[in-house]
């Protein structure tokens, strides 16, 4: 499943003080069922393109403004000379407004093509993905576009006074989640002097003993938080010795109700980041709407017909932005809605339309995460799917692409336990472009929710 590298190519340039803090975290007696040798794969060249960022991330900035940044004439002349799908359905000399919106449904069938011809793919890694659209695909991404996650999330936390621990004597971040099968890992990031990060879930199943679980997140503080709702709820039944000083949500939206409940719960800060596989962190939650954060992200809000919206009109969140070598994005529609406002030089995304955590109760009690079935959704070339649970538990799956439909019903009877009330079907033309489909609904309530 997993490509065979060695640890040294995961941790290219550790030293030996990370190397033990690693071995640590991994081999302590209470630690969970490690199932995703993961690791950085990052050089000395891409820590320093790491830091790069974070310095004009956190430099004083001009003005943002309605007008595309100067950056992006530049970036159009580039994509339409060295990636192929944009090259393909542009002439040279297209300028940034007559080019054509793209969507996932563009990228997941041929990623490929997003590609550039002269980007080496040495350094090449890959993410999975379902979207919001539910079009899953497999994204190239390279290790430096992955390690800026850790300042962007800094440069939100700095808005409360926090920032990571640094060093191989701390770990400085707890990625949480609560499902089945869910991922687990330990690695050091260079980026904060090889601070460690743990990925651990919360479901008894990733456990070897009931108690290991409170021991090990007691045993391996960390100062921030980061998860989805579904698992936030869970760390509640958690007996944590310190409280977290920040807790960062990430992966699906976060109710005001439940925002509120874990800001008094845990009596700490709870940041609200609407981000995405293709572009990593865009913007986040404030009393004022989503505040848009990299400097090297564009952000439209484009109609049907790919022509801006007015300031306070609705439309499709769409993004520009090269920090992917391996995919840069031009007119990219995430298949989230907002409007777009620019007030003291910051833009905010108004009304965002986000992802929805969801769960799927079965007659048994047992919930299935909607993580769950992300996971058997990346084994089959599906282009677009949709998971509904009505009132009474009936189930009804529509997917478009060109798939083993036998194997996939097989595997979705195995997963929600053989329900009577499961049917299956494709979509039609026109429910798969009109609008963002959400992947997941269920009419149940959801301890997220």
């Amino acid at each position: 499943m997993y490509p065979e590298i060695s640890e040294d190519e995961r941790f290219p340039i550790i030293s030996p003080q990370g190397r033990q803090l690693l071995h640590r975290m991994r081999q302590h007696p209470y630690a969970p069922v490690w199932n995703w040798p993961n690791g950085e794969q990052l050089d000395h060249a891409g820590l320093e393109s790491v830091r790069d960022f974070a310095e004009a991330l956190n430099r004083d900035r001009s003005p943002q403004t309605e007008r595309a940044p100067d950056w992006v004439a530049d970036f159009v002349d580039f994509c339409l000379a060295e990636v192929p799908f944009y090259r393909r359905g542009n002439s040279p000399g297209t300028r940034f407004h007559e080019i054509p919106s793209c969507s996932r449904a563009d990228l997941a069938p041929k990623v490929w093509e997003f590609v550039p011809d002269r980007e080496s793919l040495e350094q090449l890694i890959v993410f999975s993905s379902s979207g919001t659209t539910g079009h899953p695909s497999r994204m190239p991404s390279h290790p430096a576009t992955a390690a800026c996650g850790i300042p962007m999330i800094e440069y939100a936390l700095s808005r409360y006074g926090i920032a990571f621990p640094r060093g191989s004597d701390s770990v400085g971040l707890t990625n949480i989640a609560s499902y089945r099968d869910a991922f687990t890992t330990a690695i050091v990031v260079s980026y904060l002097q090889e601070s460690g990060c743990v990925r651990v879930n919360l479901h008894p199943t990733a456990w070897r003993s009931p108690k290991d679980c409170e021991k090990y997140l007691n045993e391996w503080r960390s100062p921030i938080w980061l998860g989805d709702p579904i698992a936030f709820a869970d760390l509640e039944k958690i007996d944590l010795s310190e409280p977290p000083k920040a807790i960062v949500s990430s992966i699906m939206r976060l109710s005001d109700g439940l925002a509120d409940h874990l800001t008094r719960r845990f009596g700490c800060p709870v940041l609200d980041l609407y981000a995405l596989t293709e572009a990593g962190i865009i913007a986040l939650r404030t009393d004022r709407g989503h505040e848009v954060l990299p400097h090297d992200v564009y952000v439209e809000i484009l109609d049907e017909h790919d022509a801006p919206c007015r300031t306070g009109t609705r439309g499709e969140i769409t993004i520009t932005s090269g920090r992917n070598p391996y995919m840069p994005l031009l007119r990219y529609r995430t298949g989230d809605f907002a409007s777009l406002e620019h007030r003291d030089g910051k833009v905010f995304l108004i009304g965002l339309e986000g992802r929805i955590p969801v769960e799927f109760p079965l007659p048994s009690g047992r919930i299935v995460h909607s993580m769950e079935v992300t996971r058997l959704m990346r084994q089959h070339p599906l282009l677009q799917y949709h998971l509904h649970q009505d009132a009474t538990g009936r189930f009804q799956f529509a997917y478009r692409g060109n798939i083993d439909e036998r194997a996939l019903t097989q595997q979705l009877f195995s997963l929600l336990e053989n329900p009577e009330n499961l049917t299956i079907r494709q979509f039609t033309a026109t429910n798969a472009s009109a609008r963002k489909i959400p992947e997941y609904e269920s009419e149940f309530k959801t301890r997220g929710s």
